[in-house]
């Protein structure tokens, strides 16, 4: 009981250093408890966990529902456009081979029509933001950890947890208590590099998982002997957009000019101590070759 207590006054002692998340765990029970009192104790904090937990749960239930509810009302507006469009067509079509030399009505349909599909576009467009802005916020509270060497019978939120719990010097216990779930996937990099496959680690606190991304930097971990790398994790939407500004963020990176990448689409580029939005291919290209030109001229000899 003495060493109990030794254990509880370092506790309390112990100052917190600035910047950091101080996860000690305040003294709730009497110093004198008995096994059945503390027993009690951990069950009324469990209790309070699953009660945060079915609260997490349920409020991204009803935000799941409000988002397919408005996904399918728009889907509905769609077919019912599509339908309305389609009987449309046909009138026209038969007052139009009535009416073979009428060219205003004629332009007049053309003109409809193509209202039509842009307004179709534009809900499209809507649609597919939603859809992609639903994917962010699930992967919002996600990390990919990479060189994790699999292993029969491997418990991988055993493993999680020892290495957030060395990234953000707190211990495995309370490490543990943010992880939600931990597995493994297959990936094109694992195939192609017959490596082993990443883990995608589901945490409890969106906070939790960016402290560990902003430390990682500074405190690199590894598991036998192999260094960990940590990602953030990205809608596939997302990853095919920047797809196709991978020509000038190749181009940025050889000259080793800071960039970032913009959250819907494009990058923002810092050079000659101006911002740059490149939202746009068309905004990208230019800027590219603005970039090889003024490389190609600096590159010259000076006579």
């Amino acid at each position: 009981m003495a060493a109990y207590k030794n254990k509880q006054e370092e506790k309390r002692t112990t100052p917190s250093i600035p910047g950091t998340i101080n996860m000690t765990r305040r003294n709730s029970l009497p110093e004198e408890v008995t096994l059945r009192d503390l027993m009690r104790e951990i069950q009324k904090i469990s209790e309070k966990q699953d009660t945060y937990q079915k609260s997490s749960d349920e409020q991204m239930k009803i935000l799941r529902k409000e988002l397919s509810d408005q996904l399918t009302t728009t889907k509905n507006e769609i077919t019912n456009e599509i339908g309305e469009m389609k009987k449309e067509m046909d009138t026209l079509k038969q007052e139009f081979q009535e009416i073979k030399r009428d060219k205003i009505k004629t332009e007049k349909f053309q003109g409809k029509i193509q209202i039509r599909m842009d307004n179709l576009e534009a809900k499209n467009s809507k649609l597919e933001t939603k859809q992609e802005l639903l994917e962010q916020r699930e992967l919002e509270f996600q990390l990919k950890f990479r060189n994790i060497q699999e292993e029969a019978r491997e418990n991988l939120r055993q493993i999680i947890a020892k290495l957030t719990a060395e990234i953000l010097q707190i211990t495995e216990e309370e490490a543990d208590e943010n992880i939600d779930r931990a597995y493994r996937i297959t990936t094109n990099y694992s195939k192609r590099n017959k490596v082993a496959r990443d883990v995608i680690v589901q945490f409890g606190r969106r906070r939790y998982r960016d402290d560990i991304l902003k430390r990682n930097n500074s405190t690199p971990v590894s598991f036998k002997g192999k260094k960990v790398v940590i990602l953030k994790e990205f809608p596939m939407s997302t990853l095919m957009k920047r797809r196709k500004y991978m020509f000038l963020t190749e181009e940025l990176k050889k000259h080793q000019i800071r960039f970032r990448w913009e959250r819907t689409e494009g990058v923002m580029v810092t050079y000659k101590d101006e911002k740059y939005w490149l939202t746009t291919e068309e905004k990208a290209k230019d800027f590219y070759k603005k970039l090889k030109k003024e490389m190609a001229e600096s590159s010259e000899p000076k006579g």
